[in-house]
């Protein structure tokens, strides 16, 4: 439970430095070729904020689930409307506390974050007709209903889908090494991780 909680918590720590040391770099404008078609004319790409941001996330990494998607878009100008999972929604409340709090303190906006909860059916949906641009985190099926919704107002949509991870072992392997590998890539987080192994292929001379 330990080993699981500071890893959620250190990755996320982990963005957070690296977006503080990198981030405004990769937002400066860039110049790019135009090609030797297009030799008189010059190429730069800029970026622009796309408004509000709306996060629709998953309940089995709470902490990182709150941040992670905060994090990014914040630093890029936007504001963001996260919907977290009604099976997470008092860890969203404590976490947008400190979050508001944390923005307060620098003289930002606090309603630069916001944080609503609900199924999908009650509020996921409202969201997705009212931001301009999605970040989903689930299962495929709910995927599907998202892009369904978000091509009636033709908004950006970026989903991070569970799948069927593979565990493969070869033969040249140290098998009490892998072993503990395996144990952890499966069980992890007591199973409940969407990059979890769930599908091992052994070598047949294991």
């Amino acid at each position: 439970m330990v080993d699981a909680s500071l890893e959620e918590i250190m990755t996320t720590c982990e963005k957070l430095t690296w977006l503080l040391a990198e981030g405004k770099k990769w937002l400066k404008p860039e110049y790019r070729s135009s090609g030797r078609s297009m030799l008189h004319k010059r190429a730069n790409v800029e970026f622009y904020p796309l408004g509000v941001v709306g996060a629709i996330v998953s309940w089995n990494y709470p902490f990182h689930k709150m941040f992670n998607p905060m994090l990014a878009t914040v630093l890029s100008g936007n504001g963001v409307v996260i919907k977290v999972s009604e099976h997470a929604s008092w860890s969203g409340c404590f976490y947008l506390r400190i979050i508001q709090a944390a923005l307060a303190a620098v003289g930002a906006p606090e309603n630069l974050v916001h944080m609503i909860t609900g199924s999908f059916a009650e509020s996921g949906q409202a969201l997705v007709s009212s931001v301009d641009k999605i970040i989903f985190v689930g299962s495929p099926g709910v995927g599907r209903m998202i892009m369904k919704k978000a091509s009636e107002t033709l908004i950006s949509v970026t989903l991070d889908l569970g799948g069927k991870d593979a565990f493969i072992v070869y033969e040249d392997v140290d098998v009490s090494h892998v072993v503990n590998v395996a144990i952890r890539a499966a069980l992890k987080s007591s199973g409940q991780n969407c990059a979890g192994a769930e599908r091992f292929y052994v070598h047949q001379d294991i």
